[in-house]
Order: structure tokens, then C-alpha cells, then sequence
């Protein structure tokens, strides 16, 4: 019973794949159009030219209100005034004759000192000097910024970044 029963599976096996081979017939609907023409049936599918064109998208990266807020206030400034708070990097903290200062990398790959009260685009800088990372539990530079934000939900019309120096 149990060869019979393999022998007929093993039939099975054996003719599906022939089953599947066999050509299938397409809908002469779609095939006498095209010979009428004298074109194939892939020329009727791709018509028209296609391009693409990204500047339509916006950068998944970047805050949408961050770009409304730009568009809003007009052409930026030149240096580190000319930039957001979220595109400059602290590099490293330093102290100095007139207190602590930043070293941070701009959005323009170059380096500048900031040091509490300097402008930024968006916001100030409230306060640089060394706090305690609730990351790790170090102490780290750190820089605290004050952001205008233009949020009628929000109580305050500004909201305070730490960054911390990423070692």
C-alpha cells in the first residue's frame, strides 16, 4: 500500500512541472490591436517619457518646521549667525580669559568659537561650560541653547537645547 501510494505521488511530482510549462494563451484583444498597427504589445504598455525630479520631495532628515520657519524669515545670514541650532556640532569646550568658549563645526564644514550671548539663526547661546551627560553620567562640555519657536501650542515662545561633546 505504501509503494503504491509513493508511486503515485512520485507521478504527481513528476507531471506538474510539465503542467506548468505550458504556454499560456493570451486574449487576442490585446494582440490584434498591435498587429493592426504593425507595433508589439510592449510599445503599446511604455508611452510618453518619464523623468524624475526630486526638488519636489522634501529631505527626510530635516524637520518640516524647520523649513517653514526658513522659508518664512527670508535669506540668512553669512558665518555662524547664518545658522541653525540643530546644524552646528560641538566639537569641544575650552576655558579662556573670558570664560568658557565652544568649538563647533558649522553647516559649512568649517569651525567656530561661540561663547554665551552669541546669536545663532534661530535662538542664542544661553550658557557653555561642562554639565553632567544623563546619557552616561559623566561630566562632558555642554552648551545650552535658547530656540525661538513660533508654536502658538506651546506655553513658552522658546525651548532650551543641551548638546553635549560626542567623544
Amino acid at each position: 500500500m505504501k509503494r503504491i501510494l509513493m508511486a503515485i505521488v512520485a507521478c504527481f511530482l513528476l507531471l506538474l512541472p510539465v503542467q506548468a510549462q505550458e504556454p499560456t494563451e493570451q486574449p487576442a484583444s490585446q494582440e490584434e490591436p498591435a498587429k493592426k498597427e504593425g507595433r508589439n504589445v510592449d510599445d503599446l504598455l511604455v508611452e510618453g517619457v518619464f523623468t524624475y525630479s526630486p526638488k519636489s520631495y522634501r529631505d527626510p532628515f530635516v524637520s518640516p518646521f524647520d523649513l517653514e520657519q526658513l522659508k518664512q524669515d527670508g535669506k540668512r545670514l553669512q558665518g555662524i549667525q547664518g545658522m541653525s541650532i540643530n546644524e552646528i556640532v560641538l566639537q569641544g569646550v575650552i576655558k579662556s580669559e573670558r570664560g568658557y568658549e565652544a568649538f563647533v563645526l558649522g553647516s559649512d564644514n568649517k569651525f567656530y568659537w561661540i561663547k554665551a550671548g552669541d546669536e545663532l539663526y534661530d535662538g542664542k547661546v544661553l550658557n557653555v561650560g561642562f554639565a553632567k551627560n544623563p546619557e552616561n553620567g559623566r561630566m562632558e562640555g555642554a552648551v545650552v541653547f535658547r530656540q525661538d519657536v513660533d508654536d502658538p501650542n506651546q506655553l513658552k515662545p522658546y525651548r532650551d537645547i543641551t548638546k553635549y561633546l560626542n567623544k
